[in-house]
């Protein structure tokens, strides 16, 4: 109850002292602390005095090449025999570490801060694993030591942010960020005046930070791009039928999801521009989802028994 006192004490402080741009600080303040490298990213993190070890994204870049698996939590994964060599990546998101016994991980990423307490039995797994680079944020991070405490943490730990909300900073526009010539020069902007849709960008140095789109799998395709892989291939990247559970989970235990009604104005125009940036940076994707709400001419699908 002190505990509790106190913290909500600080965001008052915090809260009082800051303006509203501030305000998705409010949290890890005074608890969070950082400290930058010269192109931005978080080079040091601590948590309540402690220090926890991370991999600087800088050290990262360009540090893969050629075939990414990449997989995600639609249902279409049950219809899937997981066979490709441990010689190629594999990326996984979410709950997809379920598959544990069938696929080797190498690389993960969490950003929805609302898995950490959903699932901890799947949480706990990916940051037992030594032999695997996690890349969340810092509320994520933080969830993690609040769940398992600091030695629970065996994993490599990458931090990422949303490109809008970076850790101390102030919340930024996209506009913004297009006038910031630090900034907007790794960045492909979206603009389609025939469609609505929410602010969208792609950055290709996400040391800068990562640009969402109501979906994990849209910052798995910044990582992948910045870690230098060639060919990417998308696993479970159903997007529809989202009345059905999530390969790892049953009718009992499903959670929400706001895929559906994020997917016109934001899901969908945000693969289309990861599209067409991808054909840029010459990064060929595929999609192993037959039945993909994403069209073929977004991603090319093909079957992965016929790549694998």
């Amino acid at each position: 109850m002190i505990m509790k006192l106190r913290d909500e004490f600080f965001k008052l402080i915090y809260r009082l002292t800051h303006s509203k741009r501030y305000k998705h600080n409010r949290k890890r303040w005074p608890y969070v602390k950082i400290s930058r490298g010269v192109c931005g990213q978080i080079i040091d993190f601590s948590y309540k005095g402690k220090q926890v070890p991370i991999i600087d994204l800088k050290s990262l870049e360009n540090s893969y090449s050629g075939k990414l698996v990449i997989i995600a939590s639609g249902p279409s994964i049950n219809r899937i025999t997981f066979k490709h060599s441990q010689l190629v990546p594999t990326l996984g998101v979410n709950g997809s570490y379920c598959l544990k016994d069938k696929v080797n991980f190498n690389l993960y990423v969490i950003t929805d801060i609302h898995f950490f307490s959903q699932r901890p039995d799947i949480v706990k797994q990916i940051i037992s694993n030594k032999e695997l680079l996690l890349f969340l944020q810092v509320d994520g991070l933080v969830k993690i030591i609040n769940l398992f405490g600091y030695k629970s943490i065996l994993c490599k730990i990458a931090l990422i942010e949303d490109a809008f909300k970076r850790t101390y900073e102030p919340l930024r526009t996209l506009s913004e960020i297009e006038n910031d010539s630090q900034r907007n020069k790794s960045i492909y902007f979206y603009s389609n005046k025939n469609k609505e849709h929410e602010s969208l960008a792609f950055e290709t140095n996400i040391a800068h930070g990562v640009f969402p789109a109501k979906t994990v799998v849209y910052w798995t395709l910044q990582i992948a791009a910045y870690l230098g892989f060639k060919q990417l291939y998308l696993a479970g990247v159903d997007l529809n039928n989202f009345h059905l559970p999530r390969f790892y989970e049953t009718p009992d235990n499903i959670t929400y999801s706001q895929l559906e009604l994020d997917f016109e104005k934001n899901i969908l125009p945000a693969f289309e521009h990861a599209s067409d940036v991808m054909n840029k940076l010459n990064v060929e994707i595929k999609n192993m989802s037959l039945d993909s709400a994403l069209d073929s001419h977004i991603f090319e699908k093909k079957a992965y028994d016929e790549i694998f």
